[in-house]
């Protein structure tokens, strides 16, 4: 397994560091007396799972590193209100990209069903804030039809998905 390992992995660990933004959380319930929750490991059964944590990672290209934020700053997010919704910070690489992905999204949500049902929502992606101008896309201008939201992506985005036991929050949540 060891030599495995050796033959697959291409160096030593790198670190990837993200700035977090537009942050989105719900207020954690009160902690348990002692701020320790009472874990019952024998050390042959898996703990139960705590949260879900959906991860959508994202290779804008140069120069619309901005657009692609305020797509995301314009939005009235709803998922404050969703059952099961914990927690969504907008990643932003600090630092060169060495994979390639410049920004990333992060969601936690108390299982998978609760982010399912989410998914399969219509209220997914948010409204227009008041005022916020919507985002990308719009008329050009012209009276021609609206267009598009321009090319962003290098390549298309990569979600990864994961099951978190033992969570440790802050009073305020994410």
């Amino acid at each position: 397994m060891v030599l495995a390992t050796m033959q697959n992995t291409k160096g030593k660990p790198k670190v990837a560091l993200w700035d977090g933004l537009l942050p989105v959380s719900v207020v954690p319930p009160a902690p348990t007396p002692g701020g320790w929750r009472e874990i019952e490991a024998d050390g042959k059964a898996m703990l139960d799972g705590e949260v879900y944590v959906a991860m959508n990672r994202f290779s804008v290209l140069p120069g619309m590193e901005s657009g692609f934020e305020q797509r995301f700053a314009s939005r009235e997010s709803t998922l404050a209100s969703r059952d099961g919704f914990q927690g969504f910070l907008l990643l932003r690489r600090d630092g060169a990209p060495d994979d390639g992905f410049t920004h990333s999204t992060l969601s936690v949500w108390r299982d998978k069903a609760a982010f399912e049902a989410w998914r399969g929502s219509e209220d997914r992606a948010g409204k227009p804030k008041p005022g916020g101008g919507g985002g990308a896309g719009g008329a050009d201008g012209e009276g021609g039809p609206p267009k598009g939201p321009p090319q962003m992506f290098a390549k298309p985005p990569e979600p990864s998905f994961y099951e978190g036991i033992l969570v440790l929050e802050s009073a305020r949540g994410i």
